[in-house]
């Protein structure tokens, strides 16, 4: 463990949308935790850009909490893409869709990070490259780096490789509309594969219209539960010369009754900390008078709030 203290890194936005965004009763949990315990897992940077540890280092910044620091080594940035996407595979609670599109991701990302590390890539050929087996070379290591990712994940090569086209079609859509992805990812919208590949090959125009229609909330897990919001489409069925129709969606936003209970709970530790290291810091003997009594007042006020919420949570008038 590093030693904790404050220190500015960078977001990079690619590498923060590859980390599943957390729900908001997670988002309140990690805050609490910070606040009780303070932050017990290093920030994990690489050329000081964030790679894990988002949410901790937003919350530890919010609330003045220090942090340690962990540097990683990576030979390019798709490596680091692929570290994300395995880092993210091994967490629990990620929906089906976030796990087929990472699993897409990070045999993508696997693959240029081999070509790029090598010195060789779409631009510069590999002189010594030779067909295997009746098969290009690039082929035959994308079998086996899909081969070893799917043994990881406990998938086929094939399956690794049809996500990755899953990927690929998310990414495509998310060009033209960004705010619909995190609604498929979450699993609040549920399309099929067949159906993802066919949206990724509408016109911008038309993908923009569905994302409005969806909603540009790109919190899906802080502010939909589980209910689900389902898109049909016959793109891939209309016959030849037939207008495809625009798939239909059904939105059912789900009012959070904790909602403001949850957020005054999580500020309450920081007021008893406030105190603490007030009785600790200040020399209370030295005050003066106005501000004595200023603190009494407020304290006394404080007290009388907190005697209404109570009466008001137990029920009583």
């Amino acid at each position: 463990m590093s030693e904790k203290k404050f220190r500015q890194l960078r977001i990079d936005p690619e590498f923060k949308n590859l980390i599943r965004p957390l729900r908001r009763e997670e988002y309140r949990q990690l805050e609490l935790n910070l606040v009780r315990e303070g932050c017990r897992e290093d920030i994990v940077v690489w050329n000081n850009t964030i790679v894990d540890g988002h949410n901790r280092y937003e919350i530890c910044n919010k609330l003045h909490i220090p942090y340690g620091v962990y540097e990683r080594e990576f030979p390019n940035r798709d490596a680091v893409i692929a570290w994300i996407c395995s880092n993210q595979l091994g967490r629990r609670n990620i929906t089906e869709e976030t796990r087929k599109y990472l699993i897409g991701r990070q045999y993508e990302a696997e693959k240029k990070a081999q070509k790029n590390g090598n010195g060789y890539n779409q631009y510069r050929a590999n002189p010594n490259a030779v067909p295997v087996r009746g098969r290009p070379i690039d082929e035959e290591s994308g079998c086996r780096t899909a081969a070893r990712i799917g043994k990881e994940h406990h998938v086929s090569g094939a399956t690794v490789q049809k996500y990755a086209k899953y990927s690929t079609a998310l990414d495509t859509i998310a060009q033209s509309a960004p705010e619909l992805v995190p609604h498929i990812l979450s699993g609040t919208c549920k399309i099929s594969f067949e159906n993802i590949v066919a949206l990724a090959e509408k016109d911008t125009g038309e993908l923009k219209e569905l994302g409005q229609k969806i909603g540009k909330n790109p919190y899906a897990f802080a502010r939909y539960s589980e209910s689900r919001r389902n898109i049909h489409s016959d793109v891939a069925t209309k016959p030849a010369g037939a207008t495809a129709e625009q798939p239909a969606i059904k939105t059912m936003p789900v009012y959070d009754p904790d909602a403001e209970v949850a957020g005054l709970t999580l500020t309450i530790p920081s007021w008893m900390s406030s105190i603490d290291r007030t009785k600790t810091m200040a020399r209370l003997e030295a005050i003066s008078p106005a501000a004595r009594q200023n603190l009494r007042t407020a304290l006394r006020e404080l007290i009388e709030k907190i005697q209404e919420m109570l009466s008001a949570i137990e029920g009583e008038t």
